[in-house]
């Protein structure tokens, strides 16, 4: 008489079971970041699509201020328009940034007179300084010229300026920009806020990360767009800080005559 054979149960392996979840986390986070990616694509069209209209207006309305000779008004439009075209510049470097972060190459950086863009940069955050009680002080090694993109580096500038002035206001912020003893570009910014320690700093490029807590302004993605945007030139970005000793922020570039930079993994 035959008796019925019984089945034996394999115990799971938990190494299978733990690479299974790990590999869903992956995918969870891989689809959390393209969602992201998406997000500010979106937001940036979004934003640029009434733009063309504002440019126009604003063109008919110096048109305008000239027949009438109002120099004071033509002033006002001025600074109206420096704003709407850095907004302009700015939404189109985050349709960029977003090509980028999908996967779609950049174009190539060319050569780019720094020092005319530092100078720039100064005078755009002139009355934010003034408004934070800040002392803009710059300091230009003149003929700079380094491989970039143009609108890439001034949104780099701008990032980096207003956090300085945001997190250092009352105090000097100084603006630096030199070739070292490499022969590369190097462009620092510095404040003298309460700095962070070496840990949040190392962070500090991360999206969404804010170190010095979230009552602080600021969403904690400027930095994050900077460092992108100086990888995609071939650049390297760097912050030093200590807990009240402000902060220290370092965008390296290569020249003419340098290799190129590798980017940061």
């Amino acid at each position: 008489m035959s008796h019925p054979q019984t089945a034996m149960s394999i115990p799971p392996d938990p190494l299978h079971a733990r690479v299974a979840e790990l590999e869903a986390k992956l995918l969870e986070a891989q689809a959390e970041a393209a969602a992201k990616d998406d997000f500010i694509a979106a937001l940036s069209r979004e934003l640029s699509n009434p733009l063309a209209p504002v440019l126009l207006a604003m063109e008919r309305l110096r048109a305008v201020l000239g027949a009438l000779n109002a120099p004071r008004a033509e002033a006002a439009l001025l600074l109206l328009e420096r704003a709407t075209s850095g907004f302009a510049r700015r939404t189109s470097v985050l349709l960029r940034l977003a090509d980028i972060t999908a996967g779609i190459a950049p174009p190539a950086p060319a050569l780019v007179d720094v020092s005319a863009l530092v100078e720039e940069a100064a005078k755009r955050h002139e009355d934010v300084a003034r408004r934070a009680g800040c002392h803009l002080l710059t300091e230009l090694q003149p003929g700079l010229v380094a491989i970039a993109h143009e609108d890439h580096l001034s949104q780099v500038l701008d990032d980096v300026l207003a956090n300085a002035l945001r997190f250092g206001a009352g105090r000097p912020v100084r603006f630096h920009a030199c070739a070292d003893q490499d022969g590369q570009v190097l462009i620092s910014v510095s404040d003298e806020g309460p700095g962070m320690t070496e840990e949040e700093a190392a962070r500090i490029f991360t999206l969404f990360h804010k170190p010095r807590g979230k009552l602080e302004p600021g969403l904690g993605v400027g930095l994050w767009v900077a460092a992108r945007l100086v990888a995609a030139m071939g650049g390297r970005i760097l912050m030093q800080s200590r807990p009240g000793h402000g902060a220290h922020v370092h965008v390296i570039l290569a020249a003419s005559a340098s290799p190129p930079i590798a980017p940061p993994p």
